[in-house]
Formats: C-alpha cells, structure tokens, sequence
C-alpha cells in the first residue's frame, strides 16, 4: 500500500511539474553508406516528443562502439532549444549514446494563501521559501536518455554501463519492424523492476504533426517485463519512470528515475 500511495503521490507531483521527454535524435538509426561516415544527433526535451523545446543542458554523450570501445563526446553546438553532437563511425556495427545522469531537485509548497506551487530547489533550502510558505515534499529527478545507431550492420548490443535503471530489448533496437510487437525488461541495479510507469510515443514520420502515447503499469507480478503490440513505422520514444522514498535524506522526500530510449521502426 505504502509503494502505490508513493506511486500515486509522485505521479501526481511530477507530471505537473516535469512532463517533458528526454530525446536524443539521430536522422537515421539504421545507416548504410561507403562514403560518409560523420554524422550528427540533437539532444533536447520537449512536451511534443522529437520537436526541440529546451536545452537539456548535456554537455557530453558517452559513446561505445561495436568492439565496447568507449569515447566521450562533447557538444559542437549548444543552442537555447538543444545540444548538437557530431559523430563519427570508423567500424560496422551498432554504436551506443547515452546521457550522463542528470540531477533535478523540485520542491512543492503551499503559499500563504493555500496557492500550489513549485520551485527547483533541494529540501536542505527549504528555509529560504517565502514567509508563511507551508512545504509539501521535495522530488530528486534522476534522468538518462539514451539511442543506437547501426552503421554499415549490426552488431552485439554493448553498454558502457550495466547498473542503474536499464531496459533492455527483447530484439536489436535497430531491427523492430513494423507490426512486430516491442517486448523489453526493465532491470534496477542488476534485479527486475518492481513497479514502473512505462510511456510509448510515436512520431509517424510521414505526418510529423501527428503523434501518439500509450502507457502502461507495471506490477510485481510482470517481474520487470514489459510488451506493446506491433507498431507502424516511424520515430519513437519510450519512456520509463519509478519512485522510491527516501529515508533520512537531506535533500529529498522521493526520488524519480527516468530513462529515456529514442529508436526507430520501419517497414
């Protein structure tokens, strides 16, 4: 009962307060050419998945290579909607980008006059809110995004890291066909995710302006997995979310953990 009222609570606080996806955007994610070999990836976070809204303020992206080689890459371009990384492939094979972990501390309070609101600050300033401010809870948001890109084929999928939230596919990222079902796992530290918030998006990339969610629950029964039926081919994002109370902690109440995963689905 604790776990769902915790579930219900950072629900409740989070979705008003953060609901922006994570994304990292490559033109193609199955790429095929004899010639080029530098490419480019935006990262940003937007309410409308895949259109750029606001610089996430990344400035690195970890990059491993098919032979688990691993290289941190630094924004050639830091706008005020996005970062822009440039890669480059230098052998076949299926390369991995993830984020580095971002921080976020959102505290929530009643104002003299019963007013919600909220405020990116830790728990420990508390102190510094507005006089007669009533605080509710403080929120730590804990937020990796992460891609896959196959260049010239593809390869094993390998992971600069194996701790954390992750989630992992049932078939290569770059290998979901349209109408194939997406099944997945989601894992923390290393044991299957006990309850989880789980959110596939959709761009159809032949009407960009049209897109689509569907959500699902995630129980101690599902033991972690996870499955959504066949879909059409297009952009998409999945998005993956849990809470945990913290006991004792100086900084927050609850802690959010997000992953992000931006793949494509094709014919």
């Amino acid at each position: 009962m604790k776990k769902l009222l915790l579930a219900s609570l950072l629900a409740t606080l989070c979705s008003s307060a953060y609901s922006h996806d994570i994304w990292i955007k490559a033109d193609r994610h199955e790429i095929n050419s004899d010639e080029q070999k530098h490419y480019s990836v935006d990262v940003s976070r937007s309410a409308q998945t895949f259109v750029a809204e606001a610089n996430h303020e990344v400035k690195t992206l970890n990059m491993t290579s098919p032979n688990g080689e691993n290289s941190q890459l630094s924004a050639a371009y830091s706008g005020k909607v996005k970062e822009v990384f440039d890669l480059e492939f230098n052998a076949p094979g299926t390369y991995h980008l993830v984020s580095p972990m971002t921080q976020v501390f959102l505290s929530f309070y009643h104002d003299q006059q019963g007013k919600k609101h909220k405020i990116r600050m830790p728990k420990s300033q508390w102190h510094t809110l507005p006089e007669g401010a009533k605080p509710i809870r403080t929120v730590e948001k804990q937020i990796i995004t992460e891609t896959y890109i196959s260049y010239n084929g593809f390869s094993e999928i390998k992971q600069a890291e194996t701790k954390a939230l992750q989630i992992k596919l049932a078939q290569h990222p770059n290998k979901i066909r349209a109408g194939q079902p997406l099944m997945f796992t989601l894992t923390f530290n290393g044991k299957p995710v006990k309850e989880a918030e789980v959110a596939l998006t959709s761009v159809n990339e032949f009407y960009y302006q049209e897109s689509d969610k569907v959500e699902l629950n995630l129980t101690q029964q599902d033991n972690g997995i996870a499955k959504f039926a066949g879909q059409k081919p297009g952009r998409y994002l999945l998005g993956v979310e849990f809470g945990m109370a913290l006991d004792n902690n100086p900084h927050a109440d609850d802690r959010s953990v997000e992953r992000f995963l931006s793949f494509q689905i094709t014919q």
